[in-house]
């Protein structure tokens, strides 16, 4: 498997336990849609990765 999406797999598991009941601290709705959207771009990214193997 690539290393860059094996990397970004693992920015999206961290990003998704920030983002679930797991998280220890309450987010702003602001900042949860930052982080949504760099999720959505790592996912892009990560598509993308893929296409082109």
């Amino acid at each position: 498997m690539n290393n860059e999406l094996l990397e970004n797999l693992n920015k999206l598991q961290k990003m998704f336990v920030l983002l679930s009941e797991e998280r220890k601290v309450v987010m702003s709705h602001h900042k949860t849609f930052e982080h949504v959207e760099e999720m959505r771009d790592i996912l892009n990214k990560s598509i993308e990765i893929i296409k082109n193997d």
